[in-house]
């Protein structure tokens, strides 16, 4: 139990209560770490929350908001503080900030990120990638991080409604794309140090220890030298908000482990079990995984191949470098691969022929045999190595040894027919993803923590989450006092959208989550409720001339 929990919480919720009355189920209150329970004079508050910012390297292209879009948002930010007068904000950066395996880095050092026991190969690897996002691609979004209080301080406007000078938290949670940051304490000190602006040896003991009684250890980050695991989830109860970055409902993103040495085991389909998590140190998050190969093993190993062998076969051609760039915006990430397929029979026909009418005939043919020799050598890689098995269910074992098999027997049958297996790899996919709905089951929703009746002395009302890159939220009645919101943040990055029927297009999607926790100045209605609670989603959808020019121009942006 957390130092600063008081020792009896008023029951809440009809359901438990209605359960423990006629003797059904006996809920036990369990307590969580770090959960911010604000004093009443408190004063005006805001949180907002994004999540999945994906920065990277910008080696296997452009995945990234231009700079612009910090500054817009910030002016939101400063807008809200000033009016609605507010002394504390806290930002929530939901995980996957930064993006440490999609990199070419990886492959051109020939060392994946499961790879973890060749130590000092893997730890050059991460340090290369985060110092290059931190220093190089993403210097502007980190100083506009770091400077967030300073310019706050100077734009927040002073005034009788506002008790003191604003007090700005930022909160930074573990993802699943920058999970290689913990295996490597100079990497991750980086990321604390330049990246965030707080010197480790400044971190509080009291933070320090909280934090190792979150992942299951008191002592476990106690040395002040030491970087601690950044925070699995965020909770306050003046918000009324929990949040978790999502990986742990996703068993591609999370790494299954069996029961063994007396410690229990653990899989996505077993859903929020913290103390078992704590039991294991958290591996099913730290681990590397399933999505890990798919991500940096099939997909930046041919952006970098790819792109290497175009240019050394000196083929240029802006559109095709464009498409190259942008597959990662894909999702789901096979259609990526069918993208390129797609870029195939385009460069085939008569319409890729007017359209690439500068280049020879004999380059052009090249080129195409580079692309699906490049496709398949990189598939047939994955499915060779032991960790895309020992990652995979007894299902998924069989069926990817099942389309190895067809793959390597078609190669004695010419580039064609491999090309061909590899379609309908890709449509059997389709026709499973089909039936992926973006909605979240009630039934799933009663397992999240903030709606556990376990976890109801929390007064929890809103349930966030990241991960899926689906902007979506839901109005589960789930009971309790107070009515319950579901709420994903999407992403904050570019994507490609595939039309109807056919074609593709480009725009950003942006989420962010504000929730006020703010002082009622209404005289008709301050007794009975002293403060009030608000929440709202602000979207912002980007399309424009640049972003659909991408495939003919390459990446262009307006100067703002």
């Amino acid at each position: 139990m957390s130092a600063n929990q008081p020792e009896t919480y008023k029951q809440s919720g009809s359901l438990k209560r209605m359960g423990e009355a006629i003797g059904l189920c006996q809920v036990q209150d369990r307590y969580l770490e770090m959960i911010g329970e604000p004093p009443e004079d408190r004063g005006n508050r805001l949180c907002v929350s994004i999540s999945d910012i994906h920065l990277t390297d910008g080696t296997v292209g452009f995945q990234n908001l231009g700079d612009g879009i910090w500054d817009a948002f910030y002016d939101s930010l400063s807008q809200h503080c000033n009016r609605y007068h507010i002394d504390e904000l806290v930002l929530v950066l939901d995980g996957d900030i930064v993006d440490m395996i999609r990199s070419s880095k990886w492959a051109e050092n020939n060392i994946y990120p499961w790879e973890r026991e060749r130590t000092s190969e893997f730890s050059a690897v991460v340090n290369a990638i985060i110092k290059d996002i931190v220093e190089e691609k993403h210097a502007y979004f980190f100083e506009w991080l770091r400077e967030l209080k300073n310019k706050l301080l100077r734009d927040t406007k002073a005034d009788e409604k506002r008790n003191k000078a604003i007090e700005v938290k930022t909160v930074v949670m573990l993802g699943n794309h920058d999970k290689e940051l913990f295996c490597d304490q100079e990497a991750l000190k980086y990321f604390y140090e330049h990246g965030l602006g707080q010197k480790v040896t400044e971190i509080p003991p009291e933070e320090r220890k909280a934090l190792g009684r979150m992942y299951g250890d008191e002592q476990m980050f106690i040395d002040p030298d030491q970087a601690p695991y950044l925070p699995f989830y965020y909770g306050d109860t003046g918000f009324r908000f929990f949040t978790t970055h999502g990986q742990w409902r996703d068993k591609e993103n999370s790494h299954t482990l069996k029961a063994k040495d007396g410690l229990p085991g653990w899989s996505a389909a077993d859903g929020w079990q913290i103390e078992t998590w704590q039991q294991l140190k958290f591996a099913p998050f730290f681990l590397p995984c399933f999505g890990d190969t798919v991500a940096a093993g099939v997909l930046s190993t041919f952006i970098y191949k790819v792109k290497k062998r175009l240019e050394e076969a000196e083929y240029e051609d802006l559109r095709l470098n464009a498409v190259i760039d942008e597959l990662d915006l894909y999702r789901p990430t096979y259609a990526a691969v069918k993208r390129v397929l797609n870029e195939v029979t385009r460069m085939r026909s008569k319409k890729g022929l007017n359209e690439t009418r500068h280049i020879s005939e004999e380059k052009r043919n090249a080129a195409i045999e580079i692309l699906e020799e490049t496709l398949y050598e990189c598939i047939i890689a994955w499915l060779s190595w032991d960790f895309t098995y020992q990652s995979s269910p007894l299902w998924r074992r069989i069926a990817l040894k099942i389309v190895k098999y067809i793959l390597e027997l078609r190669k004695y049958l010419g580039r064609g027919l491999r090309i061909r297996a590899i379609y309908g790899f890709l449509r059997i996919l389709e026709l499973i993803d089909r039936h992926y709905k973006p909605e979240v089951s009630l039934a799933a929703m009663k397992k999240f923590p903030s709606f556990m009746p376990a976890y109801q002395h929390y007064n929890f009302q809103i349930h966030g989450e990241g991960h899926t890159h689906q902007p979506l939220q839901e109005e589960p009645n789930i009971g309790g006092t107070r009515p319950k919101t579901y709420i994903n943040f999407g992403t904050w990055r570019d994507q490609i959208i595939i039309r109807k029927k056919r074609g593709y297009r480009r725009r950003g999607v942006l989420r962010a989550l504000f929730i006020l926790d703010i002082e009622n100045h209404d005289p008709n209605t301050k007794e009975e409720v002293p403060r009030a609670f608000d929440y709202f989603v602000q979207d912002a959808m980007h399309w424009g001339d640049t972003k659909d020019a991408m495939n003919r121009t390459g990446r262009s942006e307006p100067k703002v």
